[in-house]
């Protein structure tokens, strides 16, 4: 199990561009990639972590400790220098899942105010939740994932996830779900909307 720490990732730029660069000498499962690091699958219900920046796996692992009686992140096991195990959450992220969606269930829009509301109430300040990071799990029921800097960086009315769901045209639709849902927390996506204007789009790729 611990031949994931032969794992190395590095960013480096290529044709101008960044781009995540993986050494792995292992036989370990990549399951997914990012501009932070690199996930592989330990086992079947586990997984790890490795990121470029050691101390954005000092963040993590911080992150996922506050959030962990809230149920709505992967379970944390471990902290290294550059890694964090953690639970491997089986399911397509949200954006896989609504693809082809004329709509958004309801029950979905639902889980996404309740998720913002806990991770707010256990003391995020950054609420930026892509929809990519989302995971549909079994039974439609979502976890968030990817809060390195959830509790560091100041950004409460972060539009990414707003920016994804209008670009797949389903951003409508949401916002009247969760005017019926949630009325009291309208004025948020109000907000967050009106900063949708006002930011550049490259913030936050």
């Amino acid at each position: 199990m611990n031949d994931f720490k032969l794992i190395r990732v590095e960013r480096i730029e290529k044709n101008g561009k960044k781009e995540l660069l993986i050494h792995n000498p292992t036989t370990l499962k990549l399951i997914g990639a990012g501009s932070q690091g690199a996930v592989f699958q330990l086992d079947e219900d586990i997984c790890v972590k490795i990121y470029v920046n050691p101390n954005a796996a000092t963040k993590e692992g911080k992150a996922l400790e506050a959030a962990k009686d809230t149920h709505i992140v992967p379970r944390l096991y471990e902290v290294g220098p550059n890694y964090v195990i953690m639970e491997y959450l089986k399911g397509p992220n949200l954006k896989d899942f609504l693809k082809g969606k004329q709509d958004i269930p309801e029950s979905i829009t639902e889980q996404i105010i309740m998720i913002r509301k806990e991770l707010k109430r256990v003391g995020f300040i950054r609420i930026k939740t892509s929809i990519g990071h989302f995971v549909v799990t079994k039974g439609n029921v979502l976890k968030a994932i990817d809060h390195s800097d959830g509790l560091t960086m100041n950004d409460p009315y972060n539009p990414k996830m707003f920016r994804d769901l209008k670009k797949m045209g389903l951003l409508d639709t949401f916002r009247k779900q969760a005017k019926k849902i949630d009325p009291e927390s309208y004025e948020e996506w109000q907000k967050i909307s009106t900063s949708m204007r006002y930011r550049k789009p490259n913030r936050y790729k």
